[in-house]
Protein backbone atom coordinates (compact mmCIF):
# COMPACT_ATOMS: atom_id res chain seq x y z
CA UNK A 1 0.00 0.00 0.00
CA UNK A 2 2.74 2.46 0.97
CA UNK A 3 4.77 1.50 -2.08
CA UNK A 4 1.78 2.16 -4.39
CA UNK A 5 1.17 5.57 -2.82
CA UNK A 6 4.82 6.52 -3.17
CA UNK A 7 4.81 5.47 -6.85
CA UNK A 8 1.69 7.54 -7.53
CA UNK A 9 3.21 10.63 -5.92
CA UNK A 10 6.40 10.24 -7.99
CA UNK A 11 4.36 10.00 -11.21
CA UNK A 12 2.38 13.13 -10.37
CA UNK A 13 5.54 15.08 -9.58
CA UNK A 14 7.08 14.02 -12.93
CA UNK A 15 4.17 14.89 -15.25
CA UNK A 16 2.86 18.01 -13.48
CA UNK A 17 5.50 20.33 -15.04
CA UNK A 18 4.72 18.91 -18.50
CA UNK A 19 1.02 19.72 -18.11
CA UNK A 20 1.92 23.25 -17.02
CA UNK A 21 4.10 23.66 -20.11
CA UNK A 22 1.25 22.50 -22.34
CA UNK A 23 -1.00 25.19 -20.85
CA UNK A 24 1.67 27.85 -21.56
CA UNK A 25 2.01 26.63 -25.15
CA UNK A 26 -1.69 27.25 -25.63
CA UNK A 27 -1.13 30.90 -24.72
CA UNK A 28 1.63 31.40 -27.32
CA UNK A 29 0.79 33.04 -30.67
CA UNK A 30 2.20 31.49 -33.82
CA UNK A 31 0.91 34.17 -36.24
CA UNK A 32 3.37 35.01 -39.02
CA UNK A 33 5.15 38.33 -38.53
CA UNK A 34 5.10 40.54 -41.65
CA UNK A 35 8.44 40.79 -43.40
CA UNK A 36 9.87 44.27 -43.75
CA UNK A 37 10.41 45.30 -47.37
CA UNK A 38 13.94 46.48 -48.01
CA UNK A 39 14.37 49.38 -50.43
CA UNK A 40 16.38 48.49 -53.51
CA UNK A 41 19.15 51.07 -54.10
CA UNK A 42 18.84 53.04 -57.33
CA UNK A 43 21.21 51.89 -60.03
CA UNK A 44 21.64 53.04 -63.60
CA UNK A 45 24.35 53.18 -66.21
CA UNK A 46 23.39 54.39 -69.64
CA UNK A 47 24.18 56.34 -72.78
CA UNK A 48 21.99 57.71 -75.52
CA UNK A 49 20.86 60.62 -77.69
CA UNK A 50 19.15 63.70 -76.27
CA UNK A 51 16.88 66.14 -78.10
CA UNK A 52 16.97 69.59 -76.52
CA UNK A 53 15.00 72.78 -77.08
CA UNK A 54 16.54 75.96 -75.62
CA UNK A 55 14.33 79.03 -75.26
CA UNK A 56 17.10 81.63 -75.55
CA UNK A 57 16.44 85.37 -75.77
CA UNK A 58 16.77 86.17 -79.49
CA UNK A 59 15.48 89.76 -79.38
CA UNK A 60 18.82 91.43 -80.16
CA UNK A 61 19.80 88.72 -82.63
CA UNK A 62 16.55 89.32 -84.49
CA UNK A 63 17.12 93.08 -84.48
CA UNK A 64 20.32 92.43 -86.43
CA UNK A 65 18.50 90.03 -88.75
CA UNK A 66 15.82 92.62 -89.55
CA UNK A 67 18.52 95.23 -90.21
CA UNK A 68 19.97 92.86 -92.82
CA UNK A 69 16.58 92.41 -94.46
CA UNK A 70 16.07 88.92 -93.04
CA UNK A 71 13.09 87.39 -91.23
CA UNK A 72 13.35 86.77 -87.50
CA UNK A 73 14.98 83.63 -86.13
CA UNK A 74 12.44 81.45 -84.37
CA UNK A 75 12.87 80.28 -80.77
CA UNK A 76 13.29 77.65 -79.33
CA UNK A 77 16.56 76.52 -80.87
CA UNK A 78 16.73 72.77 -81.46
CA UNK A 79 19.87 71.01 -80.25
CA UNK A 80 20.98 67.43 -80.74
CA UNK A 81 23.54 65.62 -78.64
CA UNK A 82 24.22 62.75 -76.25
CA UNK A 83 24.60 62.02 -72.55
CA UNK A 84 26.33 59.30 -70.57
CA UNK A 85 25.74 58.66 -66.85
CA UNK A 86 26.38 56.16 -64.08
CA UNK A 87 25.23 55.68 -60.50
CA UNK A 88 27.80 56.25 -57.74
CA UNK A 89 27.98 53.05 -55.70
CA UNK A 90 29.49 54.51 -52.53
CA UNK A 91 26.71 57.14 -52.18
CA UNK A 92 23.20 55.66 -52.59
CA UNK A 93 20.97 57.18 -55.28
CA UNK A 94 23.66 59.62 -56.51
CA UNK A 95 24.40 59.79 -60.23
CA UNK A 96 27.15 61.42 -62.29
CA UNK A 97 26.83 62.29 -65.96
CA UNK A 98 28.28 64.22 -68.89
CA UNK A 99 26.47 65.64 -71.90
CA UNK A 100 27.40 67.47 -75.08
CA UNK A 101 24.83 69.15 -77.32
CA UNK A 102 24.74 71.74 -80.10
CA UNK A 103 22.25 73.28 -82.46
CA UNK A 104 21.31 76.38 -84.40
CA UNK A 105 18.48 78.29 -86.01
CA UNK A 106 18.73 80.37 -89.19
CA UNK A 107 16.81 82.73 -91.42
CA UNK A 108 17.42 83.40 -95.11
CA UNK A 109 16.18 85.69 -97.85
CA UNK A 110 16.84 86.27 -101.53
CA UNK A 111 18.00 89.72 -102.58
CA UNK A 112 19.71 91.49 -105.48
CA UNK A 113 23.04 93.30 -105.06
CA UNK A 114 24.54 95.27 -107.97
CA UNK A 115 22.30 93.40 -110.36
CA UNK A 116 23.36 89.96 -109.03
CA UNK A 117 20.87 87.59 -107.42
CA UNK A 118 22.14 86.86 -103.91
CA UNK A 119 21.03 84.65 -101.05
CA UNK A 120 21.67 86.08 -97.58
CA UNK A 121 21.58 84.03 -94.36
CA UNK A 122 21.98 84.65 -90.66
CA UNK A 123 22.53 81.78 -88.21
CA UNK A 124 22.52 81.74 -84.40
CA UNK A 125 24.00 78.66 -82.73
CA UNK A 126 24.62 77.41 -79.18
CA UNK A 127 26.82 74.47 -78.13
CA UNK A 128 27.50 73.16 -74.63
CA UNK A 129 29.32 70.50 -72.62
CA UNK A 130 28.09 69.81 -69.10
CA UNK A 131 28.99 67.73 -66.05
CA UNK A 132 25.85 66.67 -64.17
CA UNK A 133 25.20 65.57 -60.57
CA UNK A 134 21.72 64.10 -59.92
CA UNK A 135 19.93 62.49 -56.98
CA UNK A 136 17.37 59.75 -57.69
CA UNK A 137 14.06 59.24 -55.93
CA UNK A 138 12.09 56.14 -57.01
CA UNK A 139 8.43 56.52 -55.94
CA UNK A 140 7.25 53.42 -57.82
CA UNK A 141 8.88 50.62 -59.73
CA UNK A 142 10.63 51.71 -62.96
CA UNK A 143 9.93 55.44 -62.36
CA UNK A 144 12.70 57.76 -61.15
CA UNK A 145 12.59 61.47 -60.38
CA UNK A 146 16.03 63.06 -60.39
CA UNK A 147 16.67 66.68 -59.39
CA UNK A 148 20.19 67.74 -60.22
CA UNK A 149 22.69 70.46 -61.04
CA UNK A 150 25.15 70.93 -63.86
CA UNK A 151 28.27 72.96 -64.52
CA UNK A 152 29.45 73.46 -68.06
CA UNK A 153 31.14 75.45 -70.77
CA UNK A 154 30.26 76.17 -74.35
CA UNK A 155 29.97 78.68 -77.14
CA UNK A 156 27.44 80.86 -78.88
CA UNK A 157 27.99 82.08 -82.41
CA UNK A 158 26.38 84.31 -85.01
CA UNK A 159 27.13 83.65 -88.66
CA UNK A 160 26.20 86.05 -91.47
CA UNK A 161 26.91 85.13 -95.06
CA UNK A 162 25.71 85.78 -98.57
CA UNK A 163 26.60 84.36 -101.95
CA UNK A 164 25.67 84.48 -105.58
CA UNK A 165 24.26 81.42 -107.28
CA UNK A 166 27.70 80.68 -108.78
CA UNK A 167 31.32 81.38 -107.88
CA UNK A 168 34.21 81.12 -110.34
CA UNK A 169 37.31 79.42 -108.95
CA UNK A 170 39.51 81.87 -110.86
CA UNK A 171 37.84 84.79 -109.07
CA UNK A 172 38.77 83.74 -105.53
CA UNK A 173 42.55 84.04 -105.91
CA UNK A 174 42.65 87.83 -105.73
CA UNK A 175 44.92 88.65 -102.74
CA UNK A 176 42.93 91.82 -102.03
CA UNK A 177 39.70 89.86 -101.50
CA UNK A 178 39.03 86.24 -100.59
CA UNK A 179 35.70 86.30 -102.38
CA UNK A 180 34.36 88.48 -105.19
CA UNK A 181 31.34 90.64 -104.46
CA UNK A 182 28.58 90.03 -103.52
CA UNK A 183 29.99 86.98 -101.68
CA UNK A 184 30.79 87.61 -98.00
CA UNK A 185 31.08 85.74 -94.71
CA UNK A 186 31.39 86.85 -91.07
CA UNK A 187 31.30 84.73 -87.92
CA UNK A 188 31.10 86.08 -84.36
CA UNK A 189 31.93 83.76 -81.46
CA UNK A 190 31.86 83.91 -77.67
CA UNK A 191 32.90 81.31 -75.06
CA UNK A 192 30.60 80.82 -72.07
CA UNK A 193 30.47 79.27 -68.59
CA UNK A 194 27.13 78.39 -67.03
CA UNK A 195 25.29 76.74 -64.14
CA UNK A 196 22.30 74.51 -64.93
CA UNK A 197 19.76 73.17 -62.39
CA UNK A 198 17.49 70.52 -63.86
CA UNK A 199 14.75 68.00 -63.10
CA UNK A 200 14.61 64.62 -64.86
CA UNK A 201 11.64 62.27 -64.96
CA UNK A 202 12.78 58.88 -66.24
CA UNK A 203 10.98 55.62 -66.90
CA UNK A 204 12.72 52.28 -67.40
CA UNK A 205 10.64 50.58 -70.09
CA UNK A 206 12.83 47.50 -69.68
CA UNK A 207 15.97 46.85 -67.60
CA UNK A 208 17.90 47.90 -70.73
CA UNK A 209 15.87 50.88 -72.08
CA UNK A 210 15.22 54.18 -70.31
CA UNK A 211 13.15 57.22 -71.44
CA UNK A 212 13.57 60.78 -70.15
CA UNK A 213 11.64 64.03 -69.94
CA UNK A 214 13.67 66.94 -68.58
CA UNK A 215 13.21 70.58 -67.66
CA UNK A 216 16.27 72.75 -66.99
CA UNK A 217 17.38 76.36 -66.83
CA UNK A 218 20.77 77.55 -68.05
CA UNK A 219 22.33 80.46 -66.13
CA UNK A 220 25.39 81.95 -67.83
CA UNK A 221 27.74 83.45 -65.21
CA UNK A 222 30.89 84.12 -67.24
CA UNK A 223 31.74 84.91 -70.85
CA UNK A 224 34.63 85.89 -73.06
CA UNK A 225 34.84 88.82 -75.47
CA UNK A 226 33.22 88.37 -78.83
CA UNK A 227 35.66 87.62 -81.66
CA UNK A 228 35.06 88.16 -85.36
CA UNK A 229 36.36 85.70 -87.95
CA UNK A 230 38.47 84.11 -85.16
CA UNK A 231 40.71 87.17 -84.96
CA UNK A 232 39.07 90.58 -84.48
CA UNK A 233 37.70 91.93 -81.20
CA UNK A 234 34.03 92.71 -81.72
CA UNK A 235 32.70 95.69 -79.75
CA UNK A 236 29.22 96.83 -78.73
CA UNK A 237 27.55 93.42 -78.92
CA UNK A 238 24.35 93.57 -76.77
CA UNK A 239 24.71 91.85 -73.39
CA UNK A 240 21.29 90.22 -73.76
CA UNK A 241 22.65 87.84 -76.39
CA UNK A 242 23.17 84.97 -73.97
CA UNK A 243 22.88 81.20 -73.62
CA UNK A 244 20.72 81.67 -70.51
CA UNK A 245 17.21 80.31 -70.83
CA UNK A 246 14.72 77.52 -70.25
CA UNK A 247 15.47 74.07 -71.70
CA UNK A 248 13.11 71.21 -72.50
CA UNK A 249 14.68 67.85 -73.31
CA UNK A 250 13.75 64.33 -74.37
CA UNK A 251 16.17 61.42 -74.16
CA UNK A 252 16.43 57.72 -75.00
CA UNK A 253 19.08 55.65 -73.22
CA UNK A 254 20.36 52.10 -73.38
CA UNK A 255 22.24 50.38 -70.56
CA UNK A 256 21.32 48.80 -67.23
CA UNK A 257 18.50 50.25 -65.11
CA UNK A 258 16.72 48.97 -62.00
Amino acid sequence: MNRSLIALLLALSTFAPLWAQDEKLDDLSFEEAPLKDEAVPYFAIGVGPVFNFVFADTKDVNAQALALGLPEINSPIFQLGAEIFTAVGVIPNLRLGFSWISGSAASSADTTLSGTATKRTMLYGISSRTFHLDYAWVPVKSLAILPGVGLGWGEQRIEMYQSAAEIDWNQINDPSSLAPLPNAYTILQQSTLYFQPRLNIEYAVTPFLNLRLQGAYTLMFSKSDWTGNRNALVKNVPDNISVSGLNLQFGVFVGLFN
